[in-house]
């Protein structure tokens, strides 16, 4: 067993545990939120400050939920060497894995829906290596407060591929040749090559596409 696999299973069977953990913290908060509507207007003081504590907790259960859901997909990654999978799904899966690259660095991240499905067949491991290390790269560049939209696309031959769309908060002070410019650049290209991927900047739409070959 490789160190990938590895880490795969491991961190799955930790995910079941987490949503086990979540769902007892679930059950008793449901389960005090009845308690205190049986009670009816007893005369608890802080009942309204209650129910809201109870709802936070609830939204958060729900978030972590989600957290811990697209965690275990991640975790069985390494299970296959090459995999068919719909690139938009891939996406949505990166969004909620690199939220804290976007929170740190104050930069959005979304997800723009194609109207027709893309399929990738490549190593899903490397497929999100590949993203994730274009938006870590790209979001010290572009500055806080802009947004980095994500597209799955087919290019002229029909192949899958990945836009990256930037919308900078201040488009007067952005310039795509400046982010070719930065030293890491060229090293980001041969890397990039080096795990079946070509990026393309399109400087006059503030633009990068992901080659998947």
């Amino acid at each position: 067993m490789n160190e990938s696999l590895f880490m795969g299973k491991v961190t799955a069977a930790m995910t079941h545990e987490i949503k086990n953990v979540l769902a007892i913290i679930r059950e008793s908060a449901g389960l005090a939120q009845d308690l205190l509507a049986m009670a009816g207007d007893s005369g608890f003081a802080h009942k309204e400050k209650f129910l809201r504590v109870m709802d936070k907790i609830d939204k958060q259960v729900e978030r972590g939920a989600e957290i811990v859901t697209r965690l275990n997909t991640f975790a069985h990654v390494p299970d296959h060497e090459i995999r068919r999978e719909d690139l938009s799904s891939v996406l949505d899966e990166m969004l909620i894995l690199s939220h804290k690259l976007s929170r740190l660095s104050g930069v959005n991240f979304t997800v723009g829906k194609g109207s027709t499905s893309v399929v990738l067949e490549a190593d899903p491991m490397k497929t999100r290596m590949t993203i994730y290390r274009l938006l870590e790269f790209l979001t010290p560049l572009v500055g806080k407060g802009s947004e980095i939209q994500l597209k799955a696309m087919k290019n002229s031959h029909g192949l899958p591929s990945l836009g990256l769309i930037i919308k900078t908060a201040s488009l007067e002070n952005f310039c795509i040749d400046g982010i070719l410019a930065d030293p890491e650049w060229n090293s980001l290209e041969m890397e990039f090559g080096s795990e079946n991927a070509a990026i393309e900047p399109s400087p006059e739409r503030d633009s990068f596409v992901i080659h998947f070959v």
